[in-house]
């Protein structure tokens, strides 16, 4: 396995078997590997499909993680989609041949806002109502923090907010999409919603997709107040 070191050196790119490259205002090099060892043995096959896995879960919630985990993982020297990876490495379970993710036991935000506490969940088709209590004797909350709720739908490769309301308000609605005419979608829809509280000063400030981060070259994430992530409820038609 290639091992990455603090370098000096000033260089980056590619020279002879080291990569140069800088994160996060340090500079790293890795060293490239002589030989790769490609045995398909059963170890190796249950490593992979983790880690695609991990890698197509982080990247259908990356909007997500951005407003979630972009502080904690600046501060351990990692991106978004690393850092989740690691909190959330026992949630990803290879059986038989396939990897079975927790999706409710996710933690998809982590900082030092209190979190709210979900008191009611209930949906009629698509419409999603939800009741939590603010906690508004915590020291550290604001009635003016913002409450995010995220659906994710795994089947359909959907990740987006759907709502934000004050934590004062103690209540939220929204609709979900209707995704039963999307041919990408084989599979019956269960959208997952997650709530993350936000200090006011940045919950303005949106998240870009994937796509929108590589048109604009000169974009970089911003460091948010955030607190841990709640898992709502599930929503599944039949």
């Amino acid at each position: 396995m290639a091992k990455a070191e603090p370098s000096n050196s000033g260089i980056s790119g590619k020279l002879g078997r080291e990569i140069h490259y800088t994160r996060f205002g340090r500079e790293y090099v890795r060293h490239v590997p002589a030989h790769y060892n490609d045995r398909k043995s059963e170890a190796q096959l249950r490593v992979r499909e983790l880690f695609k896995t991990r890698q197509h879960v982080s990247a259908l919630m990356g909007i997500m993680l951005q407003r979630g985990l972009t502080t904690a993982a600046h501060k351990a020297g990692m991106t978004e989609a690393c850092y989740f990876s690691k909190l959330n490495s026992t949630l990803f379970v290879y059986a038989e041949g396939k990897v079975y993710v927790d999706y409710p036991a996710l933690l998809v935000a982590k900082g030092p806002l209190p979190a709210i506490e979900i008191t009611g969940f209930r949906h009629e088709g698509l419409h999603v109502d939800v009741s939590f209590n603010p906690d508004l004797d915590y020291n550290k909350a604001r009635q003016d923090d913002i409450v995010h709720f995220y659906a994710v739908s795994p089947q359909a490769d959907f990740c987006e907010l759907t709502a934000s309301v004050y934590r004062e308000s103690g209540h939220a609605t929204f609709d979900l999409p209707d995704l039963s005419d999307d041919p990408d979608c084989t599979e019956q829809p269960v959208f997952y919603i997650y709530a993350i509280t936000e200090s006011i000063v940045t919950a303005g400030t949106p998240t870009l997709s994937a796509d929108e981060k590589q048109a604009n070259k000169r974009h970089r994430n911003i460091n948010r107040k955030v607190s841990r992530s709640v898992f709502a409820g599930y929503v599944t038609l039949r």
